[in-house]
């Protein structure tokens, strides 16, 4: 008589875990490339918008800030829903695609600069609800490595921000700034009904019972921290130079070097490329050394690149600069969320991911606004020197700070 065997064994679960994990940590890097696919297109098609609604510098800089601010904003329900229901981080992930979609129709269709300003607010805000549920989930899953899983997330999204200037640019040629706008809306729905179709299934590592309250008294332990603080003191003025020169290098190569929106993108794209390489080898780098080793000669690099933007020559010069500024302006953000995460306990990781997200937006939301009153009143080259000043001055005080190692 033969007895029937189970229709699993340990290493058969244990092998479909291990799929699931990477299926989880495959499908948000590809939906965070789509993500910021999707966003870094909107700062090719500023200048656009700019001239198609006569805007001034000053107009341009509220209008990142109100982006920034949004998004800021967003991060507190953002990580507070992604920590409560850790179970619906399929939807929220799949909802934050398809609703860049339908905020950048409404963007593509706004007459008039308040509606301009409401509606790439209101993009900002529903981009904001990925980050916590992605990264939250993926440093639960990668302890050991979370340097290395963070950086690859974040290198979805620097292929992203590669691509999105280049085919933005190229369909600029053809189509009008409003048109690529709407049409944006069937591709982010599709989008994001694929992520939630493809992480659906995948377990949850844990769940959480608390409640408003209880989630309130462990942000107020949170920003009790000393070193986190430093942390997101940190991410807040990275992020704010970084800002910066997104809102105004496109500007400044349409408006002071005349070139085309397919050029633009060539320059932003540069930069994006050579941070997908970058990203992964610091985010190992900071695992095996401390993210202390890796975020200060990175940000003192990055802060001498903004400046040097001032001073180089168009041509070669200027592409090396570009490409100089992109091995580290979109790869730190991975180091810092690691570096903060290392510093917290328990189920507050979707929580602390929406803390760094939230100041460093919260901040940079404030320097373009400042950076278009100096555009105005001093020219568009003098913004990389602001935004230059506001990362040395970061990795100064970062180099003098003492920073905790990460767990062997």
């Amino acid at each position: 008589m033969s007895v029937a065997r189970p229709l699993t064994t340990p290493i058969a679960r244990s092998e479909t875990a291990n799929r699931q994990r990477w299926l989880l940590l495959a499908t948000t890097v590809v939906g965070h490339a789509v993500k910021h696919f999707f966003a870094a297109g909107l700062f090719i098609i500023l200048p656009e918008l700019k001239a198609g609604l006569e805007l001034s510098n000053a107009q341009v800089g509220v209008l990142s800030t109100a982006r920034n601010l949004a998004g800021g904003l967003a991060n507190v329900p953002a990580g507070f829903l992604a920590d409560r229901w850790p179970e619906r981080r399929a939807e929220i992930l799949g909802l934050s695609i398809a609703g860049i979609g339908v905020f950048a129709y409404l963007l593509g269709s706004s007459g008039s600069y308040l509606a301009a300003v409401v509606s790439a607010a209101l993009l900002a805000a529903v981009i904001s609800f990925w980050h916590p549920a992605a990264i939250g989930a993926i440093s639960q899953i990668f302890v050991r490595r979370r340097g290395l899983a963070i950086a690859l997330h974040g290198t979805g999204g620097s292929v992203g921000e590669a691509l999105g200037p280049l085919v933005t640019g190229l369909l600029l040629a053809l189509f009008a700034w409003t048109t690529l706008l709407r049409a944006s809306l069937i591709p982010a729905l599709l989008c994001g009904l694929v992520v939630w179709l493809l992480i659906r299934t995948v377990p949850e590592t844990g769940a959480s019972s608390f409640g408003v309250r209880g989630y309130l008294a462990g942000v107020g332990r949170l920003l009790s921290n000393r070193r986190l603080l430093l942390v997101l003191l940190f991410a807040g003025g990275f992020a704010g130079g970084q800002s910066v020169v997104q809102t105004f290098l496109p500007i400044f190569l349409r408006e002071n070097i005349g070139v085309s929106p397919a050029t633009v993108g060539f320059y932003l794209a540069l930069a994006q490329v050579v941070g997908i390489g970058s990203q992964p080898l610091m985010g190992w780098l900071s695992d095996r050394w401390g993210r202390k080793a890796v975020l200060v000669p990175a940000l003192l690099t990055l802060g001498s690149a903004y400046a040097a933007l001032a001073v180089a020559p168009i041509g070669a010069p200027f592409l090396a600069v570009v490409a100089l500024m992109g091995a580290f302006m979109y790869s730190l953000m991975a180091i810092f969320l690691a570096a903060a995460i290392d510093l917290v306990q328990g189920d507050v990781q979707a929580t602390t991911v929406a803390l760094v997200f939230g100041i460093a937006t919260a901040v940079s939301g404030i320097a373009p606004g400042v950076a278009g009153i100096i555009a105005d009143s001093a020219g568009t080259i003098a913004t990389f020197l602001f935004a230059g000043g506001l990362v040395l001055v970061v990795g100064m005080v970062a180099a003098f700070t003492q920073w905790r190692r990460v767990p062997a």
